[in-house]
């Protein structure tokens, strides 16, 4: 470096942060080379990204303080938190809004990168944004379970279902997600724990990767060292400016808009309707249309296979890009990456337009978001010892209008006729179908709950091949169906 190279490295406003800190170094890393006017406002997404990462997690760790991972007391401690705690609904809906937020704002900065090509320049940048995009909506879909109301346990029902429709790694699979053979504590300290430790600890690893480890080709740009600083300089400060106003948005929003939050599951009525976050809404809505055991691969691998057609791209044009470095997408990978982007809005819109137009629906979701408002507006309840359970087996049972008690090795003529081809004579299953030995153990599997389901499965969370029963079966037929698989044993 020459006198007036030095000279010059001193006298800039900057200086002393090229001293004593690894700012500049770091802006360097983040940001991309030079652009003017509109263009440079919108590379600000990277901004926002890193504003709402740090939202997620200060609030996370806030929340963290009031939170029990079970399914006696998680739902108490949310209630807890949005009713008693000074500022807890709206730190709460900061948290839930602004995961849908980081996960929209990744998605536009993937896009604003995928048109201008920046994966050739900044290939380390574009592999930790597909990362940090895929671990966001991991981390989406494990903390909509935690808060243990109806939604959340409905919400669960279905990531059940689809995790054990898969081939091969089904079984394994739902077991290691439920933490055992149902819905229990286990569960929700088990998406806790992914949540709160994994997902984040994952997340650090990839900044700091993308940081402090890997480093960029180095760019034309970065070689005019005052121009590049300059712009450098400006950029930094349209970063913040975008950071700003998108908190201030997030902020407004939060507190006008409180996060989701009903009566317990326990206390959900028949019919429930889950609908999970809006970044998920679409894969929901296309998961309508496939039987089982396609759900199932759907859901898994085609959110997996975009993610991974995302991560390739620095690899799969490198060859093209030492040849020149005035590239264009190429077609293809445009064309993919368009279907992708308009598969997403379509099946998000269609999800929005089918709850609108669909009395029944309509009617049912405005009586869950009632039912939310109501409690939301009773007073806080604290959480009381649960009573001892009746010593006899009689304050157990649910007489049926017949009074006739069903016995497990008599299944009802009307299960023989509509139920038996597919679970067994005895509900010992028969495959691909489930097994209903030991239902009746398991939470929400009531007499009233069976009923419920026979007569809309969807709203359990069951996916098709599952019909409705509601006029195939007389009331008496399904009651007297529900009660007989109550009281099937586990063998």
């Amino acid at each position: 470096m020459t006198a007036d190279d030095k000279q010059t490295k001193t006298a800039r406003p900057d200086g002393w942060l090229e001293r004593w800190t690894r700012l500049p170094g770091l802006a360097r890393a983040l940001f991309d080379e030079p652009a003017a006017g509109f263009g440079a406002w919108a590379r600000t997404t990277a901004g926002a990204v890193c504003m709402l990462v740090a939202v997620q997690v200060i609030t996370g760790v806030l929340l963290a303080f009031y939170y029990v991972p079970s399914a006696e007391s998680a739902h108490a401690t949310v209630a807890y938190m949005e009713k008693v705690v000074p500022a807890g609904a709206w730190m709460r809906a900061l948290h839930h809004y602004g995961s849908q937020w980081l996960t929209l704002f990744l998605v536009l900065h993937l896009a604003q990168g995928f048109w201008r090509a920046s994966y050739r320049r900044r290939p380390v940048g574009w592999l930790a944004s597909v990362l940090l995009l895929a671990l966001v909506m991991a981390g989406g879909a494990t903390g909509y379970s935690l808060p243990w109301d109806a939604r959340a346990f409905f919400s669960t029902r279905v990531a059940e279902g689809i995790a054990g429709g898969l081939p091969l790694v089904g079984d394994a699979l739902h077991h290691w997600l439920l933490g055992g053979t149902e819905i229990s504590t286990m569960t929700v300290s088990r998406f806790f724990a992914v949540h709160a430790f994994a997902n984040p600890a994952l997340i650090v690893l990839v900044i700091a990767a993308r940081l402090f480890i890997f480093r960029e080709p180095r760019t034309k740009e970065e070689g005019r060292a005052s121009s590049w600083e300059g712009w450098q300089q400006e950029q930094f400060a349209r970063q913040a400016i975008v950071a700003g106003a998108v908190f201030l948005a997030l902020a407004l929003y939060a507190l006008k808009y409180h996060a989701p939050l009903g009566p317990a599951a326990s206390d959900a009525e028949m019919g429930y309707l889950p609908r999970p976050g809006a970044q998920f809404l679409w894969l929901f809505q296309t998961l309508k249309y496939l039987p089982g055991p396609v759900a199932s691969l759907f859901a898994a691998v085609v959110p997996g296979l975009i993610l991974v057609g995302l991560a390739l791209l620095p690899f799969l044009d490198a060859r093209q890009w030492r040849r020149t470095s005035s590239y264009k997408p190429r077609k293809a990978s445009a064309v993919l990456f368009s279907l992708a982007l308009l598969l997403i809005v379509t099946m998000t819109a269609v999800a929005y337009i089918g709850d609108a137009r669909d009395p029944n629906v309509r009617a049912q979701l405005e009586r869950q978001s009632a039912e939310e408002a109501a409690f939301r507006a009773e007073p806080f309840e604290p959480q009381r010892p649960a009573a001892p359970a009746p010593s006899t087996p009689q304050a157990n049972a649910t007489p049926s209008p017949a009074a006739s008690v069903p016995s497990p090795d008599s299944p009802p003529a009307a299960y023989i006729k509509q139920c038996a081809n597919c679970h067994g004579s005895h509900g010992q299953g028969a495959k691909p179908f489930p097994k209903l030995l030991g239902v009746g153990s398991k939470p929400r599997r009531t007499v009233e709950d069976i009923i419920g389901l026979l007569n809309d499965p969807v709203a359990y969370g069951l996916e098709p091949p599952m019909k409705s029963f509601a006029t195939k079966l007389t009331d008496q037929e399904k009651r007297e169906i529900a009660e007989w698989v109550v009281i099937l044993k586990k063998k």
